[in-house]
């Protein structure tokens, strides 16, 4: 199962950092388009950025909630031994 979600929170944060490049450069194509007058490319490329955009905020909450998995399937001793370690410190 960790390899599992290994591989979607290394995919989701390559998205979440990958997909707003992306966006960006199809929103400066549709104003290229919309200034040379084909405004039908330019609505094509608005709504492909719209439909990346929802995919990119689909990928942040992958994100987020497969770090908390990852989080909240570590084993419990190792919470023990760090919080030894602290109060070790202390001491």
């Amino acid at each position: 199962m960790s390899s599992i979600l290994h591989r979607v929170l290394t995919w989701s944060v390559v998205l979440g950092l990958f997909l707003p490049v992306v966006i960006v450069l199809v929103l400066g194509l549709a104003g290229l388009l919309t200034g040379m007058g084909d405004q039908t490319g330019s609505r094509f490329c608005l709504r492909v950025a719209i439909g990346l955009g929802v995919w990119w905020a689909s990928a942040l909450v992958t994100t987020t909630v497969a770090a908390g998995i990852s989080i909240l399937e570590r084993p419990s001793n190792t919470n023990v031994e760090s919080s030894g370690t602290v109060s070790e410190r202390n001491e």
